[in-house]
């Protein structure tokens, strides 16, 4: 008898985990496909030399020596930090600058208005959104130029000076994304519980006190993640106003490791160094995502 119910219940269990792993098949065979054996034989081909045509040939590491002596790298390397500094201010404090202040305006149907005007960059195709920023930058008939043209000043060439280029490029991706920060910071306020806020009023602490004391400590695993997929995202999210305003350029001022790969791989069909390029690209995030992680020590607050 026992027996009977121990083999009914080894065959029940087999059959969940039959119909649990035919769940899971999908997602499984989706990241295999398109996301690990990619990796993989990215890392297989920054060994290689190739050019899309000839035989493939062993390099060893030569590959990653010669890719550090290129001044394309180079210049990207220091773009992309660049463009993860540039960018903190419109994924951190300008979202939550945001989020407090949307959060006090009345009524709730203007407040919801608001958000949703600062939301919608964040859906619009980012393509669409760089014509439309080229049209806005144009240094003769420009909506910004004429602008400033009101004031006496002649405009500038955005993106074609080596000075603004750059920053023209974070301002537009900073734009685009602040509204999806906004609503994850407007999130995290209201999980702050209102009785610490009433609490800290009554001991007399001023609007400014309630936010550092109060509201920042509690919102701190929001702030973190936001941080960290800024740094993580920020490679990937600079690719496409690069590639439609500037192509790199002027004279590399623009050029980032994502779109360093794309020039080794596409313009100058070198696919092993733009898998070495790739590589490092990845090994170079997750060292600043670890070193991110241990510095705040996690993603959650605690309370003590």
């Amino acid at each position: 008898m026992i027996t009977a119910t121990s083999n009914k219940s080894k065959t029940k269990t087999k059959k969940q985990y039959i119909g649990l792993s035919l769940y899971v098949l999908p997602a499984m065979v989706f990241f295999l496909v398109f996301k690990y054996w990619p990796l993989i034989y990215s890392f297989i081909l920054s060994f290689k030399s190739w050019n899309f045509i000839g035989k493939m040939k062993s390099v060893g590491w030569s590959n990653f020596t010669n890719m550090l002596g290129k001044e394309i790298f180079s210049n990207a390397l220091l773009n992309t930090l660049l463009y993860i500094v540039g960018l903190l201010p419109f994924f951190i404090i300008i979202p939550l600058l945001l989020a407090l202040l949307l959060l006090n305006v009345k009524p709730k149907k203007l407040q919801n208005t608001y958000r949703t005007l600062f939301f919608i960059p964040t859906v619009l195709a980012f393509s669409i959104i760089c014509l439309v920023w080229m049209w806005i930058f144009n240094p003769s008939f420009g909506l910004l130029n004429n602008f400033f043209k009101l004031f006496g000043s002649k405009g500038y060439a955005w993106l074609s000076d080596q000075r603004t280029a750059m920053l023209s490029i974070i301002a537009i991706s900073g734009w685009k994304f602040m509204g999806s920060n906004m609503i994850l910071f407007i999130a995290g306020l209201l999980t702050v519980p209102k009785d610490y806020i009433e609490a800290a009023k009554i001991d007399g602490a001023s609007s400014w006190q309630i936010f550092w004391n109060v509201k920042w400590p509690l919102i701190s695993s929001t702030t973190i993640y936001l941080v960290m997929t800024s740094v993580i995202f920020a490679a990937e999210r600079a690719f496409t106003p690069i590639n439609v305003l500037t192509n790199g350029g002027p004279g590399n001022a623009t050029t980032n490791l994502s779109h360093a790969i794309y020039l080794f791989g596409f313009k100058y069909f070198n696919i092993g160094l733009a898998s070495a390029t790739a590589i490092f690209t990845s090994v170079f995030f997750l060292i600043i995502t670890i070193f991110m992680m241990k510095s705040v020590g996690g993603f959650s607050y605690y309370e003590n």
